[in-house]
């Protein structure tokens, strides 16, 4: 039983510290879109069902993934990001502080219910979501996020204005406003700079 708590950042495999800065997982997935203010084809992480694979096990979703590829992983890796696109509709609309997308927030609640995934909220209201197999992975994350869209404070969560990566923003005076400092962060300063100086 995995519970969003051990969710947070377990990186392993391909996968590093800096594609877990999200602060919930169903964020990080969202940000597996290398970057979304500049569309270009190879902004994309999950290129491959290893991919997929590799991902759902870093963040403690899947235990060991399969060594080969089969049509179930190929489909993983479609569910995924379709799962992926919703949940960004649906947090980017919060971190802009609009009404949820009907349509991306539907097809949450409907995957989550379809998926045969049990969940049970604990103490400090995490969610415990079972997930035994591949195929259930997409049902549970979207139930992560249909649970996150009611429990995650919806002052904190934020979208970097340079990346548009969602984050949750645990700061002590909720002002972040990038999804890294070491990336985005740096990269803002040094543009005010250089305008400044220009």
């Amino acid at each position: 039983m995995v519970t969003t708590a051990d969710l947070i950042v377990r990186p392993r495999g391909p996968w590093r510290d800096a594609h877990f800065i999200g602060g919930h997982p169903v964020l990080d997935l969202a940000n597996t879109v290398v970057d979304r203010s500049n569309p270009a084809p190879d902004n994309e992480l999950l290129k491959t069902p290893a991919d997929a694979l590799t991902w759902c096990q870093a963040v403690g979703l899947l235990g060991r993934p399969p060594k080969k590829t089969t049509a179930a992983s190929r489909t993983l890796l479609a569910d995924l990001r379709e799962v992926r696109e919703q949940v960004w509709a649906v947090f980017t609309a919060m971190s802009n502080v609009e009404p949820l997308p009907p349509k991306q927030f539907g097809a949450l609640l409907e995957r989550a219910g379809t998926g045969a995934v049990t969940g049970v909220v604990v103490a400090g209201g995490n969610l415990d979501v079972e997930c035994s197999a591949p195929a259930k992975i997409p049902a549970a994350l979207a139930l992560l996020a249909v649970h996150a869209a009611f429990t995650l404070p919806p002052d904190r969560i934020r979208t970097c204005h340079r990346c548009g990566w969602l984050f949750l923003d645990s700061s002590r005076g909720g002002r972040r406003r990038w999804c890294s400092m070491s990336t985005c962060g740096n990269r803002e300063k040094a543009s005010r700079h250089r305008s400044v100086v220009n």
